[in-house]
């Protein structure tokens, strides 16, 4: 994938996740699934399989209601570690 596709998929994949934070941070749980999964979905479409793991994790975390605090944690450092790897 070149350069400028990859860039802009995870500055795409990179304001999902603010969005995915923003929601948790308001306990919106329902809103964080959706983003989640627009993740994955976003991910996949530009072949990110560590970032569509990572944001699945988070969704079937979400799937279950409110998340567990520290899996949650771990899930979204991951992501972001995902994310991150993205862009080099």
């Amino acid at each position: 994938m070149g350069g400028m596709c990859k860039d802009s998929a995870a500055q795409e994949i990179s304001l999902e996740a603010l969005g995915l934070l923003q929601a948790l941070l308001h306990h919106d749980y329902d809103e964080a699934q959706l983003r989640a999964n627009y993740m994955v979905r976003c991910a996949l479409q530009h072949d990110c399989l560590k970032v569509a793991d990572a944001a699945e994790k988070i969704e079937a975390l979400l799937a279950r209601g409110c998340p567990n605090a520290m899996e949650l944690r771990i899930a979204l450092r991951f992501l972001t570690t995902s994310v991150d790897g993205m862009r080099t």
